[in-house]
């Protein structure tokens, strides 16, 4: 008779799943979105090479890391199923919040009160209504400094207590498993190095949703804007019809980007315009704007919108210089996933075997799984157990962490008893 897993308790005991999360996320990961080389920080491999160790404790001999910081390895199946699974997350952190120094403090037996850390932070059910299903749960959250780094540390603690689980339990049936844990998911580069010619995966999956029972089988399409205004730059005391202030004229362009599409203007399916970084001077600045949409149409009028206000600031101001660079980051995964329902089916009915309702979500966002469909793996997104990610709030339950590998074994159980693929 076939197993499958609804248990999340029975998981955390069997095993090292919160004793390998609160190691993973002491180690600081945190990703840089200015740096020209891959992996973008060296301190991504201090994870990757603890990894490696652990993969190969397993059982899995083949554990490497490469020189870009990608960890792979193999788990040989013990079936005849036809497909190899993919199971992905990624090693760095956010730069969008402190990643170094984490001390992950657990709030057992969680009574539905607000949780209380450091510097005035403060974690509710009224902030995070995902608490509320959390009653009696053990929460783990950083102390309010830095962020936690559940993102994607607590993706990474799932799939290794997954092997874990096997290792201990060898008559368990499951397919061949391909793993790899990727860098610099957080700066959009988690895949430009990505060893697709030897992964050799037919389907994958990754771990770095949220909360229980959600699934991403869409993403955002996803463009970076960066406009580079130059001026004409002399001594303020002698400016007067001489100065040209870039700095002046880039606040223009942003106080005339349309309101209405700023991120926290939209909701659902809308999409957004977004400023997230200045950088220069009086004599030249850069902006970079990032543009999201689950469609394509909308997010070319942004990329139009973008352009139309700079070319009015030029005519404005001839003596300016306006340069507009738009590059693609990611796209919807939807337009390939579609093509292969079966995939969404197998997942969803993983999710219902562990006792919960899936949750079908467009995610207003992207995951390495967005780039890594559209390269030809098709790659879902399972939830991880977090939520508030990339803050001092970030916070994860350890029943919904046990939850999620639940829902990885029977997704492996599944393959392992199909015979299509």
């Amino acid at each position: 008779m076939t197993k499958y897993f609804n248990n999340p308790h029975d998981i955390l005991e069997a095993t090292s799943l919160v004793k390998r999360f609160t190691e993973y996320v002491k180690i600081h990961t945190t990703s840089d979105e200015h740096s020209e080389s891959s992996p973008s920080t060296e301190r991504q491999f201090d994870l990757a090479r603890k990894l490696v160790r652990e993969l190969h404790e397993l059982g899995l001999s083949d554990a490497q890391v490469d020189e870009h910081c990608y960890v792979t390895a193999t788990l040989p199946e013990n079936t005849k199923g036809r497909a190899t699974v993919g199971l992905i997350a990624h090693l760095d952190t956010s730069p969008a919040a402190p990643g170094e120094g984490v001390t992950p403090l657990f709030h057992e037996k969680y009574d539905g009160s607000t949780i209380r850390l450091k510097d005035n932070v403060s974690i509710s059910p009224e902030d995070t209504p995902d608490l509320t299903a959390c009653m009696g749960d053990t929460i783990i959250t950083s102390d309010g400094t830095t962020l936690l780094g559940a993102d994607d540390k607590a993706g990474i603690a799932e799939i290794i207590s997954v092997l874990e689980y096997f290792k201990d339990h060898p008559d368990l049936p499951h397919p061949k498993i391909r793993v790899a844990f990727t860098p610099d998911e957080e700066t959009g580069r988690g895949t430009a190095k990505f060893p697709m010619e030897t992964f050799g995966a037919d389907v994958a999956f990754t771990v770095d949703g949220t909360f229980d029972g959600e699934i991403n089988v869409e993403t955002f399409n996803a463009d970076s804007a960066y406009v580079t205004i130059t001026g004409v730059s002399t001594h303020p005391g002698t400016a007067k019809g001489k100065l040209v202030n870039a700095l002046r004229y880039m606040s223009k362009l942003i106080e005339r980007l349309p309101a209405e599409k700023s991120p926290e203007c939209t909701e659902g399916r809308e999409g957004f315009i977004h400023p997230i970084e200045v950088n220069g001077d009086a004599s030249k600045c850069k902006c970079h704007l990032i543009l999201r949409d689950f469609e394509e149409r909308p997010l070319a009028e942004f990329g139009r919108i973008v352009r139309e206000i700079a070319e009015g600031l030029q005519k404005e101001e001839p003596r300016l210089k306006i340069d507009v660079e738009i590059k693609r980051r990611y796209s919807n995964m939807i337009q390939f996933l579609r093509k292969k329902p079966e995939i969404t089916n197998r997942l969803s009915e993983a999710v219902r075997l562990a006792g919960v309702e899936p949750i079908i979500k467009p995610i207003r966002g992207g995951t390495d799984g967005a780039n890594l469909t559209k390269m030809g793996l098709p790659c879902p997104n399972i939830f991880s157990g977090g939520m508030n990610y990339h803050g001092p709030t970030e916070c994860v339950s350890t029943r919904s962490m046990g939850l999620v590998v639940c829902v990885l074994l029977n997704l492996l159980t599944l393959y392992a008893n199909s015979q299509q693929g």
